[in-house]
């Protein structure tokens, strides 16, 4: 290739790939990118082969000039593109690129980002075939999750919790309309009896979504990912519970206090026990890390300078994480066991500052005000104006309502960066969380406009990731966090409106 350009870009995959992986990323390369663009391409085709170490895939094409048809722009003419698929990242490079050409190099950014969302997509895509076991150890034994506790209804009620509690705030309310025809006047009273009780024992619900809690006496997690096929995995999930056990008894016979002994004898003995199961695996994809979660959790809570929340770790292959409780002294926090595949220490020490900022800030009880006075205030208080607005009063309700959930959520950011100091990786961790939301943001300012408006306590993931990079880029000392953050959040929603 020619010399490097301002375009090129090493795109780092989290975690590595496996041989099978790399295939599978340039296949989905090809099948969702290079295929449907080949009247775009030189020739109409495109070089595959692996390099001459046998560990990287490369993938050459060259642009012509594009069809009317096509969605290869025509700034990309004349010029080439190499990508190298490796086990730690994805090398994209291109020649016949002027430094000196602004929408050249637009076009060029706009490849690098559609072959990053791609690969990103494969590998959330290929996460979900994927069982994991996690186990929790320590000098008071372990505890273990397995498969067959990702259940519908735990899924469901970390939906729920998550937002700082807001869904199930709005779920509540809107109950209570089915409420008032049982109860009458008195429905009101049920329903801040039953919402004063959702916030006050919030830190116990949110431990009922998994059974894996790190404590100080079992400070570690340990995680076996093991991919399996579609088929499969619906397969163990229908009929076989007791299958599921079996194999969770099995390999928690090999754990010791500091995890699992020896990763490729261990591999190979999770490869054999599965497979007496009847789960046909590949000892050289599973993967088994094991993490000291509870000391990262204290951690950050000692710098925050509160009390080391409740954990709980969540058997779901999504990068997130959570946080709600009445007060810091009664707060709870999960995490799931994509974040701990994904994120590294410092990415997920900064999640969890921010989930921190949400217990700091007690912004539960925040929401639970702001809907409670919203609520009864149209029942009670300016009854006039419910009745004058109807059914939009309640729209106007909910835009306020998630409006201050997007201000809250924008202050856990900063008080993360604030307190912290490393804005940068909270940037990048949300990066890796979001990708697909920003992809979409960052091409359409329709789509930034709508996520805004999206009752949604979250405000875009492009705000909260230009924010941080320029929160990290300034190093500057970080004022009164509410007040940033409300200026930044109504600056931002003004700038994408205008």
């Amino acid at each position: 290739m020619e010399g490097a350009s301002t375009a090129d870009k090493t795109i780092q995959v989290q975690g590595g790939l496996s041989p099978p992986e790399i295939r599978g990323v340039a296949e989905y390369i090809k099948k969702h990118y290079l295929d449907p663009n080949l009247d775009s391409l030189s020739g109409k085709a495109y070089r595959e082969a692996w390099a001459n170490d046998g560990a990287n895939l490369e993938l050459d094409w060259g642009f012509s000039p594009p069809t009317s048809t096509g969605r290869i722009v025509e700034p990309l003419r004349g010029k080439s593109v190499r990508v190298m698929i490796g086990q730690g990242s994805l090398a994209v490079s291109f020649s016949g690129l002027d430094s000196g050409d602004p929408a050249g190099l637009r076009a060029c950014q706009r490849v690098v980002d559609d072959l990053e969302v791609l690969a990103n997509t494969y590998l959330a895509k290929s996460k979900t075939t994927s069982l994991y076991f996690i186990f929790s150890t320590g000098e008071k034994g372990m505890v273990r999750d397995v498969p067959a506790r990702a259940a519908i209804g735990s899924e469901t009620l970390r939906r729920l919790i998550s937002g700082n509690m807001l869904n199930l705030y709005i779920i509540i309310m809107a109950l209570s309309f089915g409420l008032f025809f049982v109860l009458g006047d008195s429905a009101i009273f049920a329903v801040i009896a039953i919402q004063l009780v959702a916030l006050f024992y919030s830190d116990r619900i949110a431990l009922l979504v998994g059974r894996v809690r790190p404590t100080p006496e079992r400070p570690r997690v340990t995680f076996v990912c093991v991919p399996v096929s579609t088929e499969m995995k619906g397969e163990v999930a229908s009929f076989a519970k007791g299958i599921v056990s079996d194999i969770g008894d099995r390999l928690q016979a090999r754990i010791s206090g500091d995890g699992l002994e020896g990763a490729d004898a261990t591999k190979d003995a999770v490869q054999q026990i599965l497979s007496s199961s009847g789960i046909k695996s590949n000892a050289a994809d599973i993967k088994i890390v094991t993490r000291n979660v509870y000391e990262l959790v204290k951690g950050v809570a000692d710098r925050f300078k509160l009390p080391v929340p409740k954990i709980t770790i969540v058997n779901s292959v999504a990068d997130n994480a959570a946080a709600t409780g009445v007060a810091p002294s009664r707060s709870a926090i999960t995490i799931t066991a994509g974040s701990l595949e994904d994120l590294g220490d410092a990415e997920l020490s900064s999640v969890v500052g921010h989930e921190l900022g949400h217990i700091k800030g007690r912004d539960s009880l925040i929401l639970f005000v702001a809907t409670f006075v919203l609520y009864v205030g149209g029942l009670y208080l300016w009854f006039p104006v419910l009745l004058f607005l109807g059914i939009f009063y309640y729209v106007l309700i909910f835009v306020v309502i998630f409006s201050i959930g997007k201000v809250l959520e924008t202050r856990a950011d900063t008080e993360s960066a604030a307190i912290l100091g490393e804005p940068g990786m909270l940037a990048a961790a949300l990066t890796n969380i979001g990708f697909r939301q920003l992809y979409a943001e960052k091409y359409s300012r329709g789509a930034r406009f709508m996520d805004w408006l999206t009752f949604d306590p979250h405000p875009p993931i492009y705000f909260r990731v230009q924010r941080l990079s320029k929160l990290a880029a300034s190093g500057k000392a970080i004022g009164n966090t509410l007040a940033v953050s409300i200026r930044d959040c109504v600056s931002a929603f003004l700038d994408t409106f205008l």
